[in-house]
């Protein structure tokens, strides 16, 4: 009997030490973001945020009815520093804000051109903001492509914002960038970075009758050493589909035939011609195979090799000359060579004639129901 009173005794002290889940906030008690905006005009900055329902989100994810429409809400507030902006925006909340669901980061052209570095430093320093978020800047109004909607009226997260890694897969020069990688690449000493431009669209898509407006890609703004070098178009970075280790499938349009080739890029390589007495000298070497997707002439196999060659060689020299136009280094030729002998860029400067040149072989591995000449 003692025994078991000595039993009953321990059991209601272990209760009381055990901890409960009495402070936890319920999923309707916090308003969780998604995406983060800074601005920064007349000396102020303005920040944003997006936050949607998550109701709506469980429903299309669990496979529920889809929402008739799913809000998007957005906060702004300015300051005369970032952590004024936040805490205004912060008292004029109906709830506390999370920022542990971070995805995306979008950063105005007059931040990146001025507070790119303290605006980074300062969101990299909050422990709830996820360095695998996504990176993209834009001269659009931001609260303008916050409150864009997704297709078929989708929770905001089906936005290709915060899918880039699907949304620049195809067709497009730059590739997704993270804080992560903008942290790491974004200070090195020689080469460059991109950051995604994001410019709005409408009526490219019909929804119904309606012509919703859709947030695109379009270049980028080109990054040195967190200093902003200046913004190129899509046309002016097409070299860089060519130069890229991440999986791609580009597409070129040969002028010649009206044939349509997908690209497939097998891998590059950049070598420095050494001994480097007077000047660097580099040379880029591409390999990649083609599918053909239109040949309505039915172009002969070598000639339309040749002719595919010839555009990819003139895209990778353009690129070249429309970094150094802005005195940078888009294909990051440099930044290989500084870190096994920094001492020569530090002497010899990139010239038009570095490049001194462009090898690209082109296998076509596919040609559909078309059938060649021969």
């Amino acid at each position: 009997m003692r025994a078991n009173v000595k039993f009953f005794f321990s059991i209601s002290i272990l209760c009381f030490l055990l901890t409960g889940c009495w402070g936890a906030s319920g999923i309707n008690e916090q308003l969780y973001i998604e995406a983060l905006g800074v601005d920064y005009k007349d000396g102020k900055y303005i920040v944003y945020t997006e936050s949607a329902i998550f109701s709506s989100i469980a429903k299309q994810e669990g496979g529920g009815a889809q929402t008739a429409d799913s809000p998007v809400l957005v906060g702004v507030a300015e300051g005369e520093t970032l952590t004024m902006a936040f805490r205004k925006l912060e008292k004029s909340s109906q709830f506390p804000l999370y920022y542990g669901h971070v995805q995306v980061i979008l950063l105005s052209e007059r931040v990146i051109k001025e507070k790119l570095d303290e605006v980074i430093s300062h969101l990299a320093h909050d422990p709830l903001i996820r360095f695998t978020s996504w990176i993209f800047g834009t001269s659009e109004e931001i609260h303008k492509v916050l409150v864009a909607k997704s297709l078929f009226k989708q929770a905001p997260t089906y936005k290709v914002l915060f899918h880039p890694d699907k949304m620049l897969q195809r067709n497009h020069a730059v590739n997704p960038l993270s804080m992560q990688m903008l942290l790491r690449d974004g200070n090195e000493p020689f080469g460059s970075t991109i950051i995604p431009n994001i410019k709005l669209v409408k009526g490219k898509w019909l929804e119904d009758k309606e012509k919703p407006t859709f947030p695109i890609t379009g270049g980028g703004y080109v990054i040195e050493d967190m200093q902003a070098k200046g913004k190129l178009s899509y046309e002016k970075l097409r070299g860089l589909e060519w130069l890229s280790k991440r999986e791609k499938e580009n597409k070129l349009e040969v002028t010649a035939g009206n044939t349509v080739v997908e690209i497939e890029i097998k891998g590059y390589k950049i070598k420095l011609k050494e001994p480097v007495k007077s000047e660097l000298k580099y040379t880029i070497e591409v390999q990649a195979k083609a599918k053909i997707d239109e040949n309505l002439n039915v172009v002969p196999r070598k000639e339309l090799e040749k002719q595919i060659v010839e555009l990819m060689k003139k895209d990778i020299k353009e690129t070249y000359a429309n970094g150094l136009s802005i005195k940078s280094d888009l294909y990051n030729l440099t930044r290989s060579t500084y870190r096994k002998s920094p001492s020569l860029v530090k002497k010899y400067a990139l010239e038009r004639d570095s490049l001194d040149s462009v090898k690209v072989a082109v296998q076509i591995v596919h040609s559909g129901s078309q059938k060649y000449k021969k």
